[in-house]
Formats: C-alpha cells, sequence, structure tokens
C-alpha cells in the first residue's frame, strides 16, 4: 500500500535549513539522509522531493476557459509545504512508523494513503 507524506514548515524552518546546508554543504540533503536511506535499503522507499523556496510558488486555475496565474501559495498560511516522500509499505502501521520517523527531521507530517488502488484505506 503506498502513502504519501508531507512535510510543512515556516519561513524560518524553511531558513534554518538553508543556512545549514550553506554550513554543511558536503551534507546535501541534512538530517533526512540516513532515514532515506534506511527506507531504500528496505525496498519500502518509492520517491521523495523538497519543494523550491515557497517565493516560486503560483497558483493556477481555469476560470472560463482561460487559466488564470496567481503569485504564491492558495492559502494564506504561516506554513507551506516543503517535502514530501511516498512509501510503499505492508500496511498503515509500518505507514505510521516511517512518518514519526520523518517528523524527527521535520517536525508534524501528513500522512495520506495514495488513491492508486481504487481508494481502498485499511
Amino acid at each position: 500500500m503506498k502513502y504519501v507524506m508531507l512535510a510543512y514548515g515556516t519561513q524560518a524552518d524553511w531558513d534554518q535549513g538553508v543556512q545549514y546546508q550553506r554550513e554543511h554543504p558536503e551534507d546535501e540533503f541534512g538530517p533526512a539522509q540516513a532515514f532515506a536511506q534506511e527506507l531504500i535499503e528496505s525496498g519500502e522507499f518509492v520517491y521523495a522531493g523538497g519543494l523550491a523556496d515557497p517565493s516560486h510558488t503560483q497558483t493556477v486555475e481555469l476560470r472560463e476557459g482561460v487559466p488564470v496565474v496567481t503569485d504564491g501559495p492558495y492559502l494564506e498560511a504561516k506554513e507551506f509545504l516543503v517535502s514530501f516522500g511516498i512509501v510503499d509499505v505492508a500496511g498503515h502501521d509500518r505507514a505510521v512508523e516511517i512518518a514519526a520517523l520523518m517528523s524527527q527531521a521535520f517536525g508534524r507530517v501528513e500522512l495520506r494513503p495514495l488513491d492508486d488502488d481504487g481508494g481502498a484505506a485499511e
């Protein structure tokens, strides 16, 4: 069963991550590296990605057949999506276990089953 894990952060969190990368250029992925390596070795890793600086966010919607592009995230919020990962695990309990480990690097993590199997959830 596949799950997506969504990590959110504030601008201060983002700035702290940028500062960490400046101070540790050899450690491209920071504290998440060991966590990701464990998932790769267990065969549960599907994909993970960090997002660009939130200042590059655009919201797109279709109005009367015309795409309308607005700078900035859709919702006004103090937190924004900064990273995501997809895992393929045996069950929900394992997904929760992995999300808890991910939260050590990113704080609170949103966990959602992917709908690639018709929406069935355990």
